[in-house]
């Protein structure tokens, strides 16, 4: 029984990782992706490398998961601490490279973020800090 339970959650797993790794781009299916709009609080240059890198995953109708995390379509109903915390993390993982997933950038080769990109971003996440 415990070897049944072990063998279920481990094909669990990695249906999990597999379907999160190689999840297809929401951008050209006809699902209800709803994009984020730029805001106030985050300038025109840090939205299109969002929408760029970030938002097939990260927005309404995206990844589950990723939503969870941080959702751009709600960017504007997050209090300014809490968008300046998520700033200063997306800031960590894009600059670590844990995000985008590498899964996500072998199939999207054109959506990953330069380092220039990635720059304009922790220079803006700073400027929340402020």
């Amino acid at each position: 029984m415990k070897k049944f339970q072990s063998l279920l959650l481990a094909t669990f797993v990695i249906a999990l990782v597999a379907s999160i790794t190689f999840m297809p781009s929401k951008a050209n299916s006809s699902g209800p992706l709803k994009k984020a709009l730029p805001s106030a609080s985050m300038p025109d240059s840090v939205h299109k490398i969002f929408e760029k890198s970030c938002m097939d995953c990260h927005a309404t109708g995206g990844n589950g998961m990723a939503e969870g995390r941080v959702n751009f379509s709600k960017w504007d109903t997050y209090k300014p601490e809490k968008q300046a915390d998520k700033a200063k993390a997306i800031c960590k993982v894009m600059t670590k490279g844990s995000m985008p997933p590498k899964g996500f950038c072998k199939s999207h080769p054109d959506a990953v973020p330069t380092q220039a990109g990635i720059n304009v971003i922790c220079k803006w996440a700073e400027s929340l800090n402020k």
